[in-house]
Order: C-alpha cells, then sequence, then structure tokens
C-alpha cells in the first residue's frame, strides 16, 4: 500500500516568488531579507529607494508578499 505524500510528488517545487506569495501576512525586513538572502540593511536601503514595493505602519516597515512577488517576477 503506498501512502500519498505530497512532498514525494514529482511536482516542482515553488519558484520563491511563489513561496513568497502564499505568505499570509505582511513580511518584515529581517524576514524578507532571509528569503531574499541578503543584509537587512540592504532590504531598508532599497525600500527607501523605492526598488522594493514597501509601506510604512507608524515608524515600522512592511512588505506585502503578493507586491514582492510580482516584484521579483519583473526582474
Amino acid at each position: 500500500m503506498q501512502l500519498c505524500n505530497p512532498q514525494n510528488s514529482t511536482a516542482e517545487p515553488l519558484s520563491l516568488p511563489d513561496r513568497i506569495e502564499g505568505m499570509g501576512r505582511a513580511l518584515t525586513a529581517d524576514e524578507l531579507a532571509r528569503l531574499l538572502t541578503v543584509a537587512k540593511v540592504t532590504i531598508f536601503k532599497q525600500a527607501k529607494a523605492g526598488r522594493i514595493p514597501s509601506f510604512r505602519i507608524g515608524s515600522c516597515v512592511r512588505f506585502d508578499p503578493k507586491m514582492v512577488a510580482q516584484w521579483l517576477r519583473k526582474m
């Protein structure tokens, strides 16, 4: 008897934009930096320059997963 295990399926793994888009909440700079394997300061600099889509809540910078995924797909 075979067990159904989706992790062992032959489907291709999700791309980074797909994985990010599937996240259910806004990301912090630290979380996005880890996903993109860059320094957190790089994320802040790129957001401030308008290169990475971001938004502010008070003094906090956050990143909408759907907007970040779209941005990555355009690169």
